[in-house]
């Protein structure tokens, strides 16, 4: 089971996630949220990380951005030092190839609604009927509002995808077994269900989310 734990803003949470076995992290880059972290701050996190495991990140470092220009998108990218990008306010696939073609990894984060509609506005390379892939993204289902700590609801479990996805959206610590039980994502992504207030990452619930995802 793929585990993220995201929105994270200090090294010590960092290493927490790191330590209890996240296979990634992620920084989340949109002024308008609690969890926004300059890509100084990111950058200075992913180089203690590396300096922890000796030159080489054992985890996956995530950007998140959400309506940014493609450009401003991968400037801050390259100044934080990070592997992935992962899009998650309906950018067009041009923006995801562009990060592609610039030797990142890349996730898409959409609804249930959105993935069944076909993706996002700027169209996409899924054949009709929501099953299928975007470029070379990831797939990442989230509730309609991200980072509210809303369940996502599935009407119908004919809907999700059949190829590999992340699960995000209302995950926390008393519920993410029963999520992956009932709806079998390939991963889990957390970020307000292991928090003691907003933006601030409670230790305990970070190692105990993973321990009961992967229970």
């Amino acid at each position: 089971m793929f585990v993220k734990i995201c929105g994270l803003r200090d090294l010590p949470s960092a290493r927490v996630a790191v330590d209890a076995g996240a296979d990634a992290i992620g920084f989340v880059y949109h002024p308008a949220s609690p969890r926004h972290v300059e890509p100084a701050q990111i950058r200075s996190m992913v180089d203690a990380l590396m300096v922890d495991a000796r030159g080489d990140v054992p985890v996956e470092t995530v950007l998140v951005v959400r309506g940014r220009p493609i450009e401003e998108v991968l400037r801050v990218a390259r100044e934080s030092g990070v592997r992935t990008v992962q899009f998650h306010g309906g950018e067009p696939d041009a923006d995801l190839q562009q990060a592609v073609d610039a030797g990142f990894t890349v996730m898409r984060a959409l609804s249930l609604a959105e993935y069944v509609a076909g993706g996002s506005s700027g169209g996409t390379s899924r054949p009709p009927g929501g099953r299928g892939t975007f470029i070379d993204a990831r797939l990442l289902l989230d509730a309609p509002e991200p980072g509210q700590g809303q369940l996502m609801e599935v009407p119908d479990r004919a809907l999700l995808p059949r190829t590999p996805w992340i699960l995000a959206g209302g995950l926390g610590v008393d519920n993410v077994r029963a999520q992956i039980e009932s709806l079998r994502p390939d991963g889990v992504d957390v970020s307000s269900g292991v928090e003691s207030a907003r933006g601030v990452k409670d230790h305990a619930k970070i190692r105990q989310f993973i321990a009961n995802a992967r229970s």
